[in-house]
């Protein structure tokens, strides 16, 4: 009579194959998630950071009879102000690039917007592992 106890060197590899599979793919998994997560909030904190630079566009327009809007091509930065464009648009997160015009938009250094014409207005961030974000819109007054 043949007494089998335990499990044979054969059958305690192939468990041990199977689970290293299953944890590649558990592995695999998490770590598609983890990245997906990390692209999406990117995505989000850029379109926060983009609301935030065309609602301050948009107060200004609507506040205002005329502001001032330079854009830094050295420093990719661009300023709102009244008087003199002295106010950082946005936050220093992110590189921009800001077209602004009426009807159609065109590359600014130093403008002077006048609030009683709609501002059409084409803003670009672009983060430090190169992803762009593109809004194009137009502001007016009511």
């Amino acid at each position: 009579m043949n007494n089998q106890r335990g499990m044979s060197l054969v059958e305690l590899l192939a468990v041990i194959a199977i689970l290293f599979i299953i944890s590649g793919i558990i592995y695999g998994v998490f770590f598609t998630f983890n990245n997906n997560y990390d692209r999406i909030s990117h995505k989000s904190s850029m379109d926060q950071s983009a609301n935030l630079v065309l609602g301050t566009i948009k107060q200004y327009h609507q506040t205002n009879d005329s502001y001032w809007i330079k854009y830094d091509q050295s420093g990719k930065k661009a300023y709102i102000g009244q008087e003199t464009a002295n106010h950082l648009l946005g936050d220093s997160l992110y590189e921009m690039e800001i077209k602004v015009g009426y009807p159609t938009t065109t590359a600014i250094s130093n403008l002077k917007i006048d609030s009683q014409q709609p501002l059409s207005v084409q803003l670009t961030l672009t983060d430090q592992k190169g992803q762009k974000y593109e809004v194009e819109t137009t502001v007016k007054r009511y």
